[in-house]
């Protein structure tokens, strides 16, 4: 059996394992790295799919969204089960990683709804303070003489490519006019 249908193959088994079982199945700890190499191994040998309409490329664009959504499920599963019990100790590092922001997601907007349903304003005020004072990575599309931030600091000027960490408020505006686009770093993954 060759490495491509092994990999769908045992994603499958895992995935069907998965949904048989109440509590976090034991994966390898390798099971998502082995499928990220696959497509990696996929898309480069595949060429240009994307736009390609021959049979191989249809088949390719096939496996890759095969893969996707049966990573995705399997994810997905895992971390459900995993928050139900609030339990995290069965789930992968890469797994407990992004279980962690769904645990804070539901946190924050445990405190946004208890605020709410206290009369809480100040909440919204702190809130509201917080997300002006958030700073964001952007990549210049378009040259841009200096802007005053919505801090009141000033940025600029940009040329084409340059990178800058502004404030969200101002790269909002300037992602929606297609001046920059956000870039995703590390610590934003």
């Amino acid at each position: 059996m060759r490495v491509e249908e092994q990999t769908i193959q045992v994603l499958k088994q895992l995935l069907d394992a998965e949904e048989q079982s109440e509590h976090p199945t034991k994966l390898p700890a390798d099971t998502y790295s082995r499928i990220a190499t696959y497509v990696q191994k996929l898309r480069r040998s595949s060429g240009d799919i994307i736009t390609a309409d021959d049979p191989l490329s249809r088949l390719t664009r096939k496996q890759l969204w095969l893969l996707e959504g049966m990573g995705r499920q399997l994810l997905d599963r895992r971390i459900a089960k995993a928050l139900s019990r609030h339990d995290v100790r069965d789930l992968l590092p890469e797994e407990k990683f992004v279980c962690e922001f769904y645990m804070e997601f539901e946190r924050m907007r445990g405190r946004f709804v208890k605020a709410v349903a206290n009369g809480q304003q100040s909440v919204f005020t702190t809130l509201q303070k917080d997300q002006m004072r958030k700073m964001v990575t952007v990549r210049f599309k378009k040259p841009l003489e200096e802007v005053v931030g919505f801090d009141l600091n000033r940025y600029g000027p940009f040329r084409v490519h340059d990178v800058a960490e502004i404030p969200a408020a101002n790269a909002e505006v300037m992602i929606s006019n297609g001046d920059a686009t956000i870039v995703h770093t590390k610590d934003s993954i």
